[in-house]
């Protein structure tokens, strides 16, 4: 199996190098980056630290793997013990509820409401905003947005132009004094 094959690929680096040696200060400092890059994006609403989090759990992960193979024994005694396999499987539980529901989850309204507004022809879009399709179109013309086909969507519109979604709903949304 795959996992047979990585741990005897780890058996024979550590023959090479004593992972023991890395294993726990990589965890160590492993678990503090993502700790305060993790409490970082909580407390801000700009996740800038995105990216980061993400390298670092997984190096994080890498690093987990290899301090249990290196300390399979101690781990094994450990886990014999009844209170902690208990916590052991709350936390087993928790965590799949937790990847349950971010697996499942159909995402945020704000976004699922963009994503088919996105896909919306300009048809279509012209009576949300109180217009019709000519007098929409004469705006996204006037913006910079030629509509060649007023049944393309605005995802598609934006692709043709090179523009972000973003800006096109802009140009829809805009109240004018005199379109």
């Amino acid at each position: 199996s795959f996992l047979l094959f990585v741990f005897n690929k780890i058996k024979t680096v550590q023959t090479i190098v004593n992972i023991r040696r890395f294993a726990t200060p990589l965890i160590i400092g492993a678990g503090i980056i993502s700790a305060m890059t993790g409490l970082l994006m909580f407390f801000t609403t700009e996740q800038p630290f995105l990216s980061a989090h993400e390298i670092v759990g997984l190096g994080f992960a890498v690093a987990i793997v290899l301090h249990i193979y290196t300390n399979w024994r101690p781990f094994k005694k450990y886990f014999s013990q009844r209170s902690v396999i208990i916590i052991a499987v709350a936390w087993l539980i928790g965590v799949g509820l937790v990847a349950r529901t971010a697996i499942f989850s159909q995402g945020e309204p704000e976004e699922l409401i963009m994503e088919k507004m996105e896909q919306t022809s300009i048809t279509r879009m012209a009576p949300i905003v109180d217009m019709d399709v000519d007098t929409l179109v004469k705006r996204l013309g006037n913006d910079g947005y030629t509509v060649n086909n007023p049944e393309m969507s605005i995802e598609q519109l934006a692709e043709e132009h090179g523009a972000d979604t973003d800006d096109i709903l802009l140009s829809v949304f805009r109240e004018t004094i005199n379109d």
